[in-house]
């Protein structure tokens, strides 16, 4: 059956193209987006909601954090990241001594570095996510009148990926200088 207003095919009583129903309803498209104020806030919205970026999440582990502009998240995730190396690494030197063979010491230690970029994979957009809604909501109770400006006009600081891979360089060197000694 074809509309009788545009021609279009007409499933469940409801025109596919442009709406009308056999009733003389119309189904109207509502022009409300939920997701306005983290799209402006956020320019790679879309990306980070379609989860278009995994290939950097898996490179970049808890520096995806501070590259979304939260650094102190990013850091702090940066510091557990260095101590679950440095605990995989005791737990499978241990297995080393406790005569496993040196492949499957290797596959255990290539699991567990898996396992940690799938946790980020997973978690990384939903959490970057939810803290976007909480500076906006901090960002709307700030201004109140003139927050949508405040919204277009927010920078994501990407020096902060910097400012956390000297972190992490600094701690690295920390523990290898340590280790040695």
């Amino acid at each position: 059956m074809n509309c009788s207003k545009c021609g279009g095919k007409i499933v469940d009583g409801c025109c596919t193209k442009c709406g009308y129903m056999i009733n003389g309803n119309k189904i109207k498209s509502t022009s409300e987006d939920k997701n306005y104020e983290l799209k402006l806030f956020n320019k790679n919205f879309d990306k980070i909601c379609m989860n278009k970026n995994l290939l950097l999440i898996a490179l970049l582990g808890p520096l995806y954090f501070s590259y979304m502009g939260h650094f102190f998240l990013g850091t702090i995730l940066v510091i557990f990241d260095i101590v679950y190396f440095i605990a995989s690494n005791m737990f499978t030197s241990i297995l080393n001594m406790a005569f496993f063979n040196m492949l499957s010491v290797t596959l255990l230690k290539i699991f567990i570095v898996v396992f940690n970029r799938l946790l980020y994979i997973i978690f990384a957009n939903k959490i970057c996510l939810l803290l976007d809604k909480l500076k906006i909501k901090k960002i709307k109770k700030k201004y109140r009148e003139n927050y949508i400006e405040k919204l277009e006009s927010y920078k994501h600081h990407k020096y902060y990926l910097l400012l956390t891979v000297i972190i992490y360089l600094i701690a690295l060197v920390a523990y290898v200088t340590i280790k040695k000694f």
